[in-house]
């Protein structure tokens, strides 16, 4: 189980198309093995991915690098910087997580609400008086799993 303990999960939206063509919208999910590597990822594979969706070129790639790198240098949350990149690349992808797992199993926003419900209803003894009750480190393995089952119900 230690394995999950630094692990980190991306999940972002294609806003590209219209919701209701795509269903789940273009929805991805990428798995690192902590902060760093997902700070990698974004300003790899993400950006590359922006760029194709928004047909830019390298000019364009490169000024969007050194933009999400001036960001993350001016905020104080990784949350706060996420929703800074988000505004920047509106129309084409948007994150909707960007953290551990063990906020996953903890934080008490929409998206890890939503997921740890969903880990409840098929992992665990679901409580309607709290279905959104923090996860216990041993479960996150099924907590992943739940991720995986509320981004396949395309309810994101």
């Amino acid at each position: 189980m230690s394995r999950f303990i630094d692990s980190w999960a991306i999940v972002h939206i294609d806003d590209s198309y219209n919701a209701s063509v795509l269903g789940s919208r273009g929805t991805k999910l990428h798995w690192c093995s902590g902060r760093k590597e997902a700070i990698e990822f974004i300003y790899g594979e993400y950006l590359a991915i922006l760029a194709d969706t928004g047909e830019m070129d390298g000019e364009l790639v490169f000024a969007a690098k050194q933009r999400f790198k001036v960001l993350q240098a001016q905020t104080n949350s990784d949350e706060e910087w996420i929703e800074h990149v988000n505004e920047l690349t509106i129309d084409l992808r948007h994150i909707v997580w960007f953290g551990s797992i063990a906020d996953m199993a903890e934080l008490n926003n929409d998206f890890a609400c939503a997921v740890r419900e969903v880990y409840w209803e098929e992992f665990g003894e679901y409580d309607e008086d709290d279905p959104t009750a923090f996860v216990p480190e041993d479960e996150w393995l099924n907590l992943s799993e739940a991720l995986v089952e509320y981004l396949g119900r395309a309810i994101v």
